[in-house]
């Protein structure tokens, strides 16, 4: 009987190198190129891969017999003789066949005899032409600015540590880079998927300004993998600069690194989730935008642009990063956004206009929904967010949210601009310990606003002025040190109040409503003037010091309301306004600088009436999540003097100010 031969097996490798000195060898001066495309084909078809770090290709398992394979270079390069070969594969036997590219109009380098050294021979070699040459220039570190406060805790220095990469590689089509060196991208990409994909250590990847290019917001432009293949542990020194990238859904990922830096790239335009309109969810959490850094201990990211997508510079679960210099304008989540960050700093960056549309009760369209300049959360925690500018119409400036979440304790906002924000140009909630010190906030609708806040400080000079309704706003808060601001020509300067809550809708809050009553807290040694309605505004709330202030020329001094047993009045400086602690005056919005962009619609794009931006406020349906109730509470008690409950006579409305206030034309 016929016995069918049992098949076996070789292999074919290889590399496609970059012959700069056109001799066809592989030497000192010659470089793997990335991204060539290898084919290998016989009689029953043909398979193709590319060329990965060092210009590496690798067929395993290829069954005994003869094959042809051939070699199409990547963009800027061209073929360097035969870029094709007839080979023949043996039985358990690796053959090697390396193929020869050269740079697309670049001059050979010409190969110089060796000259006599001190002992032996020392080879020497002209490096390679201006427009090839590497440029590993070490990253120069800025000089550290001073810290607003000596006590301000730091995070891991600059968070990157600068490191030698080994030799130079050049990148002319996407791949995996698998072995440390300097990576240079000679020309632009475009790629469905993922285009650059590390997973080594010690890689420095410089786009020399070209630029990837995704398709319909798929994959990411660069990607650090996080793989077994360093022994479960994520890469360590990882570099990324001089990139322009777009139309990905990150433009760079990290899934995690130790020493990491970013820097000097444009990562723009990526993935959005909001439509034409600017319409998307009520935020809590999305994917999308120009930097994302996961799992990372050590890293700068600087001097980048990250805007027009969902999120411009989006760090989670990282420690010792430095956020430092880069801008996020236009996005419709957050400029910036920590999630569980701890020990790292977001400093002297720009960020402006980040805002979106969203349903945020009984049909009502509005703007905000949570977006904003610079968003922590989740145990975001001892940072340091210092001399940032965050300017034009964000729906919140900076927000440390805890809504169900670890809470951001011990974090420091300190010398940043904060201007024009839709709510609040501070918020921060549900946390302790937290400092807010020497801030300009200005033309906004509340300044700070602290909802069941613990042992935090805003203090060092915090100067708020031109507010809409209040610079100050507190909600069920204790002990609190809120002294020597400087707040002026807005309707209330402070308003420190209880109320109840439902527990199941709170139900992270420990202990009882009655447990978070408003008290203890330190209204010491500021300067309140010029405020249209009243200096001091206090509704149940407790055990309070006011004690040191300058007032000047404001609507009421003091306007006191509930319980409010046990607060101390003394040792202030007042000037003008009503000296009655318990009669309290019409109110009146000051309207001189309310952003015009606080405008609501129907789900058809109308503007909608008084009556029904009433009930939606006050509407809170089943169906809500808890960021959008809480969006209620913040809006029923900023609100609320100028726009009533529908169940209660609006004793304090008038239609002028709803309409000032809304930006409404009719």
């Amino acid at each position: 009987s016929n016995v069918t031969p049992t098949p076996c097996f070789g292999s074919i490798a290889g590399q496609v190198v970059a012959d700069l000195n056109a001799n066809r060898q592989i030497d000192s001066v010659d470089s793997g190129v990335m991204g060539a495309t290898l084919f290998l084909k016989n009689a029953n078809g043909i398979v193709g891969l590319y060329t990965t770090g060092s210009g590496q290709f690798n067929f395993p398992g290829v069954m005994a017999g003869s094959y042809n394979l051939s070699e199409t270079p990547p963009q800027g390069f061209e073929g360097e003789g035969s870029i094709s070969a007839d080979l023949t594969v043996s039985c358990a036997a690796q053959l090697i066949q390396n193929f020869f590219n050269f740079p697309t109009g670049a001059t050979p380098i010409p190969t110089l005899t060796p000259t006599p050294g001190a002992s032996g021979i020392t080879p020497q070699f002209v490096q390679p032409t201006a427009a090839f040459r590497a440029t590993n220039t070490p990253f120069v570190r800025p000089t550290a600015p001073p810290q607003p406060q000596a006590d301000i805790p730091r995070g891991n220095g600059y968070g990157f540590t600068a490191f030698t990469p080994g030799s130079t590689n050049y990148v002319g089509g996407c791949g995996e880079i698998n072995s440390s060196g300097l990576y240079l991208l000679t020309t632009s990409l475009t790629s469905q998927w993922d285009c650059i994909q590390i997973t080594s250590d010690n890689v420095i990847f410089d786009c020399q300004g070209n630029s990837l290019n995704g398709i319909d917001n798929n994959g990411y432009g660069i990607v650090v993998h996080h793989t077994s293949a360093l022994f479960g542990r994520p890469p360590r020194n990882v570099e990324i600069r001089r990139c322009t990238i777009t139309r990905h859904k990150y433009g760079i990922f990290i899934d995690a690194a130790d020493n990491l830096s970013i820097h000097d790239n444009t990562s723009s335009a990526n993935y959005n989730d909001v439509d034409k309109r600017n319409f998307g969810i009520f935020l809590g959490l999305v994917e999308g935008g120009g930097i994302r850094v996961n799992d990372t201990r050590g890293a700068f990211v600087g001097n980048n642009h990250t805007d027009t997508q969902a999120i411009g510079i989006d760090v989670r679960n990282s420690s010792g990063i430095v956020v430092r210099g880069n801008t996020a304008n236009a996005n419709t989540a957050w400029g910036f956004h920590f999630y569980g960050v701890t020990s790292s700093e977001i400093s002297y960056n720009v960020s402006s206009n980040n805002l979106r549309y969203c349903t945020w009760g009984s049909g009502v369209v509005g703007p905000g929904c949570d977006a904003g300049g610079i968003m922590m959360q989740a145990g975001s925690s001892y940072n340091v967010v210092k001399n940032n500018t965050v300017s034009g119409q964000n729906g919140n400036g900076i927000f440390i949210k805890a809504h169900g979440t670890a809470c951001g304790d011990n974090n420091v906002i300190a010398n940043n601009h904060i201007v024009g924000a839709l709510y609040n140009a501070i918020e921060l909630s549900f946390c302790s310990g937290n400092k807010i010190q020497g801030n300009e906030i200005n033309n906004s609708l509340d300044g700070i606003w602290m909802g069941f806040a613990v042992n935090s400080e805003v203090d060092a000079g915090n100067n708020l002025h031109d507010m809409s309704n209040h610079g100050i706003i507190s909600w069920n808060s204790q002990n609190n040190n809120v002294s020597s601001n400087r707040i002026t020509n807005s309707r209330e300067a402070l308003y420190f109040y209880s109320s109840d809550y439902k527990k199941d809708e709170f139900y992270f809050v420990s202990g009882a409503p009655s447990d978070h009553v408003s008290r203890g807290n330190c209204l010491c040694a500021n300067t309140l003037a010029s405020n249209s309605t009243a200096a001091f505004h206090l509704a149940n709330s407790i055990k309070n010091q006011m004690t040191g202030n300058t007032l000047l020329n404001n609507g009421t001094n003091f306007l006191l309301e509930g319980n409010t047993s046990g607060n101390i009045i003394k040792d202030n400086t007042i000037q003008g306004g009503s000296y009655n602690l318990e009669l309290r005056p019409e109110h009146v919005a000051n309207l001189d600088s309310i952003p015009n962009a606080l405008v609501a619609y129907d789900a058809k794009g109308y503007i909608i009436s008084r009556e029904q931006m009433r009930r939606a406020l006050w509407t809170i349906s089943p169906d809500d999540s808890f960021d959008l109730r809480w969006f209620k509470y913040k809006m029923q008690a900023s609100l609320g003097e100028i726009i009533a409950p529908p169940a209660a006579p609006s004793t304090h409305f008038a239609l002028s100010d709803m309409l000032a206030i809304f930006g409404w034309r009719f």
